[in-house]
């Protein structure tokens, strides 16, 4: 979250563009351009919008004009799903937004690399790149990674590449999943790289929740106004064999700004969606291990981030996604509860004053989760931050730091997983 006046140049181009573009001035603020869209949820451009820039190979860096393409899939699962990983008595799992992971221009109305992008030319998409994957590597290269704010399949392979060639990844062992979602501003997915394959192919919800949701005191929406709907446009949920324990992993990446009450209504909204969808899995494969991961892009009653009491949440998103087991199973697990030290208790910059220097205290906040059941929470052997590398508005990694969890999986004589001893 980087600060307002370092967006201005990308505030100007979108501007502009609106122009050419005339569905983008729909756009509501996000996180990222604050007078941008992130209204994937509520809208898309027409069909006969005016085509962009965007990159016309993946390998020579030559602009043309041509209509997006819609982002591909990567989400079928292999006939005979393997298991990479270095110790399959032990699952580490990662949580990273890599901050415009892009390289070919995208699929949204918003062109990366390019003006209005973080990047503002391949060579800067490539040295991010190169800086997200030196970060997975300071994460020890976990078996599976969430990203959020990628571009989509080709280029995480792009990524799994540059992990192989330069920074230890053992060939062949990372493979790239992500099933499109719906953000159709920004072209920003949610999507993943893993040493296990799941046993079944990625899907996402499409379904949407009527917001303000009940008990919502967000306050945005007055007493008496008709309600509304959306859907959480950015998440997949994908089903891993780990040994013999049967793991949903559910990612996404909610909408931003923690603080305004409307967003704050529509987080609530996008939060029941995905918790119902997690129910519903659960209902008919109720022995399965929950983690729910991403940037939540809210804050956490029950762990106190390093920021303290300023970043207290107006939403109930995290106490919605929590709930999202059955009634008798205990609520989700947040992992950043296992931090001890409250200063080191965040995974994003948010620069308050706009100094473009990362000046610590409230400027460290917690908005990246990782939430987990509670036959994970007895298998948790370690989790920690990556704060590997400072912030600043020139920082190439990302405005957001990783979290990475590791879980003991011990097989049994026979070499299964030993259900019965979490330790």
């Amino acid at each position: 979250m980087r600060s307002i006046s370092s967006k201005i140049t990308i505030v100007a181009v979108l501007l502009t563009a609106t122009a050419v573009l005339p569905f983008l001035a729909v756009a509501a603020p996000s996180e990222q351009i604050p007078l941008a869209a992130e209204v994937s949820n509520d809208f898309s451009p027409p069909e006969n919008a005016v085509p962009v820039s965007i990159y016309s190979g993946s390998n020579n860096g030559r602009l043309g004009k041509q209509k997006k393409p819609p982002a591909r899939s990567c989400s079928q699962a292999p006939t005979h799903p393997g298991d990479r990983r270095e110790n399959l008595d032990e699952l580490t799992i990662g949580n990273f937004n890599a901050e415009w992971l892009f390289l070919y221009g995208g699929s949204g109305a918003m062109l990366c690399p390019g003006r209005g992008c973080p990047w503002k030319n391949k060579d800067m998409a490539l040295r991010h790149m190169r800086k997200v994957a030196q970060t997975i590597r300071s994460m020890e290269l976990p078996d599976i990674v969430h990203l959020s704010e990628v571009e989509g399949c080709d280029t995480l392979g792009d990524l799994i590449e540059m992990l192989e060639s330069d920074f230890g990844a053992v060939k062949g062992a990372y493979r790239p999943y992500l099933v499109p979602g719906k953000d159709t501003a920004l072209g920003q997915q949610v999507g993943l790289i893993t040493k296990v394959d799941p046993i079944m192919d990625l899907v996402r919800t499409d379904d949407r929740a009527i917001y303000p949701v009940k008990g919502s005191t967000c306050g945005f929406t007055k007493p008496g106004a008709p309600s509304k709907l959306t859907g959480a446009s950015k998440n997949y949920l994908a089903v891993f064999p780990v040994n013999e324990m049967r793991v949903l992993l559910t990612g996404t990446h909610l909408i931003a700004y923690p603080d305004k009450p409307e967003r704050c209504e529509r987080r609530e909204a996008q939060a029941t969606v995905l918790a119902d969808a997690v129910r519903a899995h659960i209902a008919n494969n109720p022995q399965s291990e929950v983690i729910i991961l991403g940037d939540f892009n809210d804050y956490d009653d029950e762990v106190m981030d390093a920021a303290g009491a300023i970043d207290t949440p107006i939403s109930q998103a995290l106490s919605l996604l929590r709930s999202s087991t059955t009634p008798a199973a205990p609520a989700l697990f947040n992992v950043a509860k296992s931090w001890s030290n409250a200063t080191e208790r965040y995974t994003n910059w948010y620069d308050r004053n706009g100094d473009c220097r990362d000046d610590g205290g409230d400027e460290h906040v917690l908005i990246d989760h990782m939430l987990i059941s509670e036959g994970l929470r007895a298998r948790l052997v370690s989790s920690r931050p990556d704060h590997s590398y400072t912030q600043s508005c020139g920082t190439l990694q990302s405005d957001h730091w990783p979290m990475i969890a590791k879980f003991r999986t011990p097989r049994n004589a026979e070499g299964h997983v030993d259900l019965r001893s979490p330790h």
